[in-house]
């Protein structure tokens, strides 16, 4: 199978990386001014891998076949999109348009994208993954990736069916470490995560870092009453959420619920979450001010997770400027 990647960031090199190691047909889409660097120097990559019984570290130079522009004549039999949620409105004319008859994976978080990746693509054309195994960040020259051995990649088709092209693309993903699941109910589980990053920003930026949250009870706390909040809105929205881990967490007492979330965020998690803070602030505040103002507009004003608004000028002033 002869497979692009559309985004070289995190999620998208550390994707392509682990398929290419696994011996697999894989390029890089990368903008023009990357394509030399990436070719001949390649992209440097930290990894932290706690997929196996010991934590490994690994670095490594990974150069990749690289493209700057997409165009039928590729032809390509999967692209995998992995680009930020809010790059997906510029990017999805020209992928309707070049992509040829490839399939369209889109690897990331979304909440009301799939309207809009249904108005450029037809149905067919598309599924959905969420990399919840992956967590990094950009550095100087390359990336600084986690990968995790108690999440999946999971994949879905949007009628929740088994379809051949899921599990071909299942198959590649296992071969290449990368944990794939094939789950019936994709769009409310990408939507969760969504609420969930969404839910800790503004406890993690008054704590100061990821490591001080996952230090205070208080905090915490309130991480799980803001994504109750979020949840209660999707419902008189029409959408839905799955009651798997650790969503699961909702259905109990909020002071039952904190010490089983307090005991996931162990110091390796600690660190991988506060890279993808550091990583994709932008899109994780756009995602919190996106449902505030959904809220907003059906009357689910959500106080517990507008109450820490008044802390996104620190978060910008925290990781943006860095």
């Amino acid at each position: 199978m002869k497979i692009l990647v559309f985004g070289a960031g995190v999620i998208g090199t550390t994707y392509a990386w682990q398929m290419w190691e696994a011996g697999h047909d894989v390029s890089l889409l990368v903008r023009r001014q990357r394509l030399v660097r990436y070719s001949h120097s390649g992209v440097t990559i930290t990894c932290t891998d706690v997929r196996g019984k010991e934590k490994e570290y690994k670095k490594t130079v990974f150069r990749p076949k690289t493209i700057d522009r997409l165009e039928p004549k590729d032809n390509f039999d999967l692209i995998i999109v992995a680009i930020k949620n809010f790059q997906l409105g510029d990017a999805l004319p020209h992928i309707a348009k070049f992509s040829g008859n490839a399939h369209i994976l889109f690897l990331g978080h979304l909440w009301n994208e799939f309207a809009l990746i249904e108005k450029h693509l037809p149905k067919g054309r598309f599924f959905f993954g969420l990399p919840a195994m992956v967590l990094g960040a950009q550095t100087l020259g390359g990336i600084n990736c986690y990968l995790f051995g108690g999440n999946y990649t999971y994949l879905g088709e949007p009628d929740g069916k088994t379809s051949q092209r899921l599990q071909e693309i299942a198959a590649i993903m296992k071969s290449s470490g990368l944990q794939p699941k094939e789950v019936p109910s994709i769009e409310p589980r990408i939507r969760g995560h969504f609420a969930w990053q969404a839910a800790m920003l503004g406890p993690v930026i008054k704590a100061g870092s990821f490591r001080l949250f996952a230090e205070n009870n208080k905090l915490i706390g309130q991480s799980l009453y803001s994504m109750r909040e979020i949840l209660s809105f999707s419902r008189t929205s029409g959408l839905k959420a799955v009651s798997i881990f650790p969503f699961w967490l909702l259905k109990i007492p909020v002071f039952m619920a904190v010490p089983f979330l307090k005991k996931t965020l162990n110091p390796t998690l600690q660190a991988a979450l506060e890279a993808r803070l550091k990583y994709g602030f932008e899109e994780i505040k756009m995602q919190f001010q996106e449902l505030i103002k959904l809220g907003k507009k059906t009357g689910d004003e959500m106080l517990h997770l507008k109450s820490f608004e008044k802390y996104m000028p620190e978060g910008e002033k925290k990781y943006l400027q860095q």
